[in-house]
């Protein structure tokens, strides 16, 4: 379920209550100029680390498909969050 790692996927789907999960890896090139760039490329890819990731998800989903329970869910809001998508939190008001 939803940890302290924000801003990955499993976040929409843990909002909307449905089990989510996030897989934190190594942070080897996650902050260069490599990532969620134009030059983001399958030659940057590093087998084995696929590989390992691969295990590891096979192992939670064969898991989950064969519990004898549902997974846990996460608890809905019962009122949506107010937001206003064009306002911009000013550093300077946080102090």
């Amino acid at each position: 379920m939803a940890g302290n790692t924000d801003s990955t996927d499993h976040e929409f789907f843990a909002a909307v209550g449905l089990p989510a999960f996030q897989f934190i890896q190594d942070p080897l090139d996650y902050e260069t100029r490599v990532h969620h760039s134009s030059i983001d490329t399958y030659d940057h890819l590093k087998a084995e680390d696929l590989r390992q990731g691969a295990m590891v998800l096979a192992g939670v989903l064969l898991e989950a498909a064969n519990r004898a329970e549902p997974l846990p869910r996460q608890v809905l809001p019962t009122q949506p969050a107010l937001s206003d998508p064009f306002k911009y939190e000013d550093p300077d008001d946080a102090r």
